[in-house]
């Protein structure tokens, strides 16, 4: 009964394994199509905050925002596309039956990559954090005053730079809302599945327990 039970869960445990780096691998795919979406969002405002450079009289420090913040948000994005291409290409050698020697040292190779990337990332983070602040002073603090229409007002600010930046803002607002509430969500569905597992594998353990009694 015993070694039926050890080999229910070595191939339990064996299909598992077999499962997770395909599983790795296209959530990270998935991964990296977002970033792809997403990577337009910086390039405009890269573009748009350069082509409107000197048209913002009222506060000349909105286009500014919006350049910094397009070249850290591609820098970001860019580097997170390479981390999760690292992320596959050691999932996939993992998969391999390669030597041991040769999983071994692509395993400490893309390791390093990805935990140097990960802390540029967390840097640049934080800078992106700091600098949306400013933004949002910049943008909000000129929101009641700002003239979109006349060119000659010192008020003055292109209509669809100002617009543009007051809305990412706000967008970025928006998202990070959603983001939490399907954070919250996820953590608690993921803690009532450990709990129901925990709860299936304590009654396969008295079951098996009251098997070997009788």
């Amino acid at each position: 009964m015993d070694n039926e039970s050890e080999s229910t869960t070595t191939s339990e445990d064996e299909a598992r394994l077999e499962s997770s780096p395909s599983d790795g691998i296209i959530t990270s795919v998935v991964i990296f199509v977002l970033l792809c979406v997403l990577l337009v969002i910086p390039i405009l405002q890269l573009a748009i905050g350069a082509s409107f450079q000197n048209q913002c009289p009222v506060n000349p420090n909105i286009p500014t925002y919006l350049i910094v913040s397009g070249a850290f948000g591609i820098a970001t994005i860019v580097l997170t596309i390479i981390m999760t291409l690292a992320y596959i290409l050691w999932i996939k050698q993992l998969a391999l039956d390669s030597g041991i020697c040769d999983a071994y040292a692509a395993s400490i190779i893309s390791g390093c990559i990805i935990g140097s990337i990960c802390l540029v990332l967390l840097l640049m983070s934080f800078f992106l954090f700091f600098w949306f602040i400013v933004g949002n002073v910049w943008v909000f603090s000129v929101h009641s005053k700002v003239d979109l229409d006349n060119l000659l007002s010192p008020n003055y600010c292109q209509r669809t730079l100002y617009q543009f930046a007051f809305t990412i803002i706000i967008m970025s607002y928006i998202i990070s809302v959603i983001g939490c509430c399907c954070s919250y969500f996820r953590c608690c569905n993921v803690g009532k599945a450990q709990l129901k597992s925990d709860k299936e594998r304590m009654i396969m353990l008295r079951q098996m327990k009251r098997q070997r009694h009788l």
